[in-house]
């Protein structure tokens, strides 16, 4: 209807066809042009209402749908007792990596969630061992950059490094020295936090080397050990375990 209104059918004017008429026709078609587009202004306007309550049970259906992904990735997750010690019940992501549909969407949502809080990105650093795991999936999303981190003496090349306390004595992570330029939008990425030592000693390091820290990601959080309170950048969990 539309198209048939801002196209009238053409009418045949010769080179000696009156001025007059001339004007008539183009007057006749500017207006037939002025009420299409002022139905179109009248509808949008009473579906206004209708297109914000539309949107808002999108929104609404989104997140329940994105609860349903969250608690099949979490029901995915194994437990082991006494491991790696008596006492010890240790929370295994590997469940996840034989359910190739699963994992997919795991990294899918943690996209998710980046994209929403973050306009660019420039690095995805990953920790050792397990946040390899997950780390270079995530850059590859976003064409982003990954860079590892890793213990002392395990990458070439020149390397920064920062020392950090264990439970009993230290560790020393390092990166290769030029592998986040100052000044990079860095999102730090990790398989799990419990006390929050390795995580934060990553944000010592990155900081250290100009990088400008995003956020702390991880897939699980222990929330009773209370690492992520230890940090001091911004911090994401995709699914918390209580009373471990």
């Amino acid at each position: 209807m539309f198209t048939a209104l801002l196209c009238p059918q053409s009418v045949n004017l010769s080179p000696h066809t009156p001025a007059s008429a001339v004007a008539h026709h183009q007057h006749v078609s500017m207006q037939r042009m002025v009420h299409v587009v002022s139905g179109c202004r009248l509808l949008f306007t009473c579906q206004r209402s209708s297109l914000v309550r539309c949107a808002a049970a999108l929104r609404l259906h989104n997140m329940a749908n994105r609860e349903q992904r969250i608690k099949a990735v979490r029901e995915k997750i194994g437990a082991v007792p006494d491991f790696p010690k008596p006492g010890i019940l240790f929370r295994d992501i590997f469940p996840l990596f034989k359910d190739a549909v699963l994992l997919n969407d795991l990294i899918l949502l943690l996209v998710e969630h980046i994209k929403e809080k973050h306009d660019k990105v420039d690095v995805i650093v990953g920790l050792e061992a397990r946040g390899f795991l997950f780390g270079p999936m995530i850059a590859q999303h976003l064409n982003a950059a990954f860079v590892p981190i890793r213990k002392k003496g395990k990458l070439p090349g020149e390397c920064v490094k920062v020392e950090y306390s264990l439970e009993y004595g230290t560790d020393v992570f390092e990166a290769q020295k030029t592998a986040v330029q100052p000044g990079e939008k860095v999102i730090i990425v990790d398989d799990l936090i419990a006390t929050g030592g390795t995580m934060d000693a990553a944000c010592q390091l990155i900081s250290g080397m100009g990088g400008d820290i995003l956020e702390c990601l991880v897939v699980i959080d222990l929330v009773d050990l209370k690492g992520a309170a230890r940090l001091k950048k911004p911090f994401f969990a995709l699914v918390q375990f209580e009373g471990e």
